[in-house]
């Protein structure tokens, strides 16, 4: 109690700057104080934040969480990356699993998707009034290039009698005469201005038949098969069967509408690529005009083609047969020199449509 009694009467004898320089000492001391109390409560509240849970790594919150140790919801719900962390792999199942599941196409699976979609970008490239066609190549007529509605039975018209040449030249002579019959000269259609009573060699009525498309011609063979017995109509749909025409049925030689005489343009390029064997069919669809003499009569008969492709002399055409009625429209074969078989069903252009058809193909060529 001395020291402090002589202390305050020390102060009270000091002067008032005294006062003042000791009153700044004692707030640098508490000063001091303060700050070194603070940083002690600080590092305190850090040492604490770290936490064992929150030390660990994500993969043994999971083994903790499975064994029951620690609660899910005591897990961070974000990543909270720290230097040199890489940042956390996303993963879409639903696509992991779609694309594991799906097949790696192999290089023929590859090339025939390929050629497809090119097939098909070719066809829809070509605007075409048919209502089927098909380009085929290879000497059966089954490999097409590209093709519409190529399976779809339609009237052919005379595009029959390319089956009905075929039919002639595997079962007649070509020695044999044949003889224009009443019947024959009143077949409707398109008449070859053939007489009651004629006669003709096998190869003088198929020309007739094939390059104007004369239906008394065919009809007049179809007789002729009968006086020996066969039934031309019944051959046809034979040799159709052979041949694999599943979209085919005939029941006339001459291609007139009947609602059981159709084919498709797939079979019809079957059929042509088949005939092909018989240099003789080809060589008179290949004619422009020619002419015919009756043997008995003595009468000359002239014969124009209405083939346009032949009239305009390409040389990528070899030859071809047309045909047209009201039901069926333009119909059309053509084979290229070059092996292809066109085949237009339904046009109302068969020409413009087969040329159109030739340039794609050169184009794909």
């Amino acid at each position: 109690m001395a020291f402090f009694q002589r202390m305050f009467e020390k102060i009270d004898a000091a002067d008032h700057r005294t006062i003042n320089r000791i009153r700044i000492v004692a707030a640098l001391v508490a000063a001091l104080v303060f700050g070194v109390a603070l940083r002690g409560h600080m590092f305190s509240q850090e040492t604490l934040a770290v936490s064992p849970v929150s030390a660990q790594p994500a993969f043994v919150y999971d083994s903790a969480i499975a064994r029951g140790d620690v609660e899910k919801d005591a897990v961070p719900a974000e990543d909270v990356q720290q230097e040199g962390d890489v940042a956390p792999f996303i993963e879409e199942p639903v696509m992991a699993e779609v694309m594991s599941n799906e097949s790696v196409p192999t290089p023929a699976e590859e090339k025939a998707e390929e050629i497809a979609i090119r097939i098909a970008s070719s066809s829809e490239a070509v605007t075409l009034s048919a209502k089927a066609f098909i380009v085929a190549r290879g000497a059966s007529g089954r490999d097409a290039a590209y093709e519409k509605n190529a399976h779809v039975p339609l009237p052919p018209a005379s595009l029959t009698k390319v089956m009905t040449a075929v039919i002639v030249a595997e079962y007649i002579d070509r020695d044999d005469r044949v003889t224009i019959t009443a019947r024959a000269v009143n077949a409707e259609g398109v008449s070859g201005s053939l007489r009651v009573g004629e006669i003709f060699s096998v190869p003088d009525l198929l020309k007739v038949m094939l390059v104007v498309s004369s239906n008394d011609a065919a009809v007049a063979f179809e007789d002729h098969f009968s006086s020996q017995g066969l039934d031309l109509v019944s051959l046809m749909n034979e040799k159709a069967r052979l041949l694999g025409m599943v979209d085919t049925h005939f029941v006339n030689p001459t291609g007139l509408d009947d609602p059981e005489h159709y084919s498709s343009a797939a079979d019809l390029a079957v059929l042509a690529a088949y005939s092909l064997r018989y240099e003789n069919i080809w060589d008179m669809l290949s004619e422009t005009s020619d002419s015919v003499r009756s043997l008995n009569k003595k009468i000359t008969h002239t014969l124009l083609s209405n083939n346009e492709l032949l009239h305009k002399k390409r040389t990528d055409v070899l030859g071809g047969k047309t045909g047209y009625t009201k039901n069926a429209g333009g119909c059309m074969i053509t084979v290229l020199k070059s092996g292809e078989v066109i085949v237009v069903l339904g046009s109302d252009e068969r020409a413009g449509d087969t040329e159109q058809l030739i340039e794609t193909l050169k184009l794909e060529s």
